[in-house]
């Protein structure tokens, strides 16, 4: 396939990237990084404002699946809103499967409970947990068009190993039996492209995690 990666540079979208290499993926990677700095062979690199909808979708139109792992300023979470409309707009002008990472902030711990409303969330990522969960709530889970899936870190997500050792579900968040919700940004890579290759959630949001 050829996918395209949005944010390849960041953290988690320098992980997406090793693992669509590994698995020889044609890749096309959205980044103001250069070639050299992801150390990997016949990579297309492109350069492109986040909002520019008419620059994207041309990036994007020869693309199988696009993946964002676009991550907004903490200075400015609400940027990943105005960030998602672009992304779905250019996706759909491209008649491209988007992928977006998204926050476990909107995660159920139960039914009428969210990650981001529990006493024990931390305070400096509130603002953009909250962002995120407007980004899911108002942009992807209204959009009926897209093919879209918005995936969901567990509430800790941390540079690790790969594993290939891990759970996904849907609304709610993953925890093992001492009620810890972590994935490492490796095996989060690998869900993530599991998904890619083998789609269970189109126009649906899930999560990864132990």
């Amino acid at each position: 396939m050829k996918v395209t990666i949005i944010g390849a540079g960041g953290n988690i979208g320098q992980r997406i990237t090793k693992e669509a290499a590994t698995r020889n993926h044609e890749l096309q990677l959205v980044t103001s990084k250069d070639s050299r700095f992801f150390g990997l062979n016949n990579v297309n690199i492109e350069k492109a404002e986040i909002f520019d909808v008419n620059a994207l979708a041309e990036i994007f139109k020869s693309s199988d699946v696009v993946i964002s792992a676009y991550a907004p300023p903490l200075e400015n979470t609400d940027l990943i809103i105005d960030a998602s409309k672009a992304l779905v707009a250019a996706a759909k002008k491209a008649n491209v499967r988007l992928i977006a990472v998204g926050g476990a902030g909107s995660l159920k711990v139960s039914e009428d409970l969210l990650l981001v409303d529990t006493p024990e969330f931390p305070a400096a990522y509130k603002a953009v947990a909250v962002s995120h969960q407007k980004a899911l709530e108002n942009i992807y889970l209204k959009e009926s068009v897209l093919n879209w899936t918005n995936v969901s870190p567990s509430a800790y997500i941390f540079e690790g190993e790969r594993t290939n050792k891990f759970r996904v579900a849907g609304d709610y968040l993953l925890a093992n039996d001492k009620g810890e919700s972590s994935i490492s940004m490796e095996d989060f890579a690998v869900g993530i492209m599991n998904e890619v290759e083998k789609p269970a959630y189109s126009k649906k949001r899930f999560t990864i995690g132990y």
